[in-house]
């Protein structure tokens, strides 16, 4: 269903030659990730992995998601604030799913804006999907995408 999606925009977008679905992880995979982390993964992301790993342009791989969240120093965030980030916008921003009792809400998405350090919940249809948040990062422009979610 990911997949599709996503690959449907391979030729149907102007820089379509950019989204690079990568081969799907394993359970196996995602169970070490959630453990490195110490976050369970809500079951949309789990299943967005185990069709493919990131789209090398919005959708970060497993790797980048290991990658990215620890990076970010705890010492950044409200205790319990920490979102799970599992996507960028292209310029240093970043969505992820709200986290909640060492477990990420698979209907929570929220916007993490590099330039201002503030989170913010995602507005519209993007709000409690990721499938719906792929498809509108891809059927708008990126600046009109940007204006929809950020507040």
């Amino acid at each position: 269903m990911y997949l599709e999606l996503v690959n449907s925009y391979k030729t149907t977008r102007k820089y379509g030659e950019d989204i690079k679905p990568r081969l799907p992880v394993s359970e196996t995979q995602i169970t070490e990730a959630e453990e490195r982390l110490g976050i369970s993964f809500p079951p949309e992301l789990r299943a967005i992995l185990l069709e493919m790993d990131g789209d090398c342009n919005f959708l970060l791989a497993l790797e980048e998601i290991i990658e990215y969240n620890e990076a970010m120093p705890s010492e950044w965030w409200f205790a319990g604030a920490k979102p799970l980030f599992i996507a960028t916008d292209g310029s240093g921003g970043l969505y992820g799913y709200a986290v909640k009792d060492g477990g990420a809400e698979n209907s929570k998405l929220v916007f993490w804006d590099h330039e201002t350090g503030e989170i913010s919940d995602c507005e519209g249809a993007s709000s409690d999907s990721l499938y719906e948040l792929i498809k509108q990062f891809y059927d708008v422009s990126f600046s009109e995408f940007l204006d929809g979610v950020r507040p």
